[in-house]
């Protein structure tokens, strides 16, 4: 066990141990949205105190009610994902966010409200004084109107391409190299388009929604998918998802292999209405 400024400090195994659950048990009440932990530069997880307290109610519900994980968030409600993640993705970050914010002519309020994040951790991560998660990062990208690859590179003007060589791709890639995407269209095109190679174990960090309609196609491997807690899809080379972006979903690679995703972003038509969430549970493969 570490120790930290602000408390303890401790690793899956040894949470495990403490709690009397295995590590795959673990993850899976991650991926259910009943506990985030931190995570350290090289992306292992870290759990504190307060993850500790939640996970001694969650063992309870699970090891002796017997609640499955959707009745235990709705006992508990979602987790609460804390803001600060030592994910860092590029030194020059902040300064580049901080420049496209200030281009939009956009107040850190309008961009706290446009992505959800705090405007004090916005704030911070302008000045480097904090990391952020590839979720946070992709809804301050979102709210910025820019994308992640984009924020990589040192032209941050661009423009919409008719042709893109393979080689001459945007790219933006995690510092464990988990997750690397490459921009095909972006904006200020009408639509976006990425390649996404996700690597085994690699998560959305959650779920996470937007504006727009959004449609993914699995080039090679295999992709978890969930929209809201109930409907999840196997998908598989091949297979293909069309969805409207308002309702929260989240992706996991729980494969052994790498996986390759076409993702396109785009905006609903003028007057359309985003789709009403399902009555029924749906769920697929």
């Amino acid at each position: 066990m570490n120790s930290t400024e602000s408390g303890i400090s401790l690793s899956i195994g040894e949470v495990s141990r403490l709690l009397g659950v295995s590590p795959g048990i673990l993850r899976t009440w991650e991926r259910e949205a009943l506990v985030f932990p931190d995570r350290s530069p090289g992306g292992h997880r870290i759990y504190g105190e307060r993850h500790l307290r939640r996970l001694r109610k969650v063992a309870r519900l699970y090891c002796d009610e017997k609640l499955n994980p959707a009745a235990i968030r709705r006992e508990l409600g979602e987790a609460e994902r804390g803001e600060k993640s030592d994910r860092y993705v590029d030194v020059r970050l902040g300064a580049k966010l901080r420049g496209i914010r200030k281009r939009r002519n956009m107040t850190l309020s309008r961009a706290s409200e446009k992505s959800g994040l705090s405007p004090s951790f916005i704030s911070a991560l302008e000045r480097g004084n904090t990391g952020v998660s590839v979720n946070s990062l992709f809804r301050l990208a979102e709210a910025l109107g820019t994308t992640l690859p984009t924020l990589s590179t040192d032209d941050l003007n661009g423009g919409a391409h008719h042709f893109v060589p393979a080689g001459e791709r945007r790219r933006f890639v995690t510092d464990d190299e988990s997750l690397l995407i490459e921009d095909i269209v972006f904006k200020p095109a009408g639509m976006e388009a990425e390649i996404a190679h996700i690597a085994p174990g690699r998560d959305s960090d959650g779920f996470y929604s937007h504006r727009g309609q959004e449609f993914l196609f699995i080039l090679s491997g295999e992709l978890s998918f969930w929209l809201g807690p109930d409907e999840y899809y196997a998908m598989k080379t091949g297979d293909a998802l069309y969805l409207h972006s308002h309702r929260p979903h989240r992706w996991a690679n729980e494969s052994r292999e790498r996986t390759s995703v076409l993702w396109v972003n785009a905006a609903l038509p003028e007057g359309a209405q985003p789709e009403p969430e399902p009555r029924k549970t749906v769920r697929k493969g």
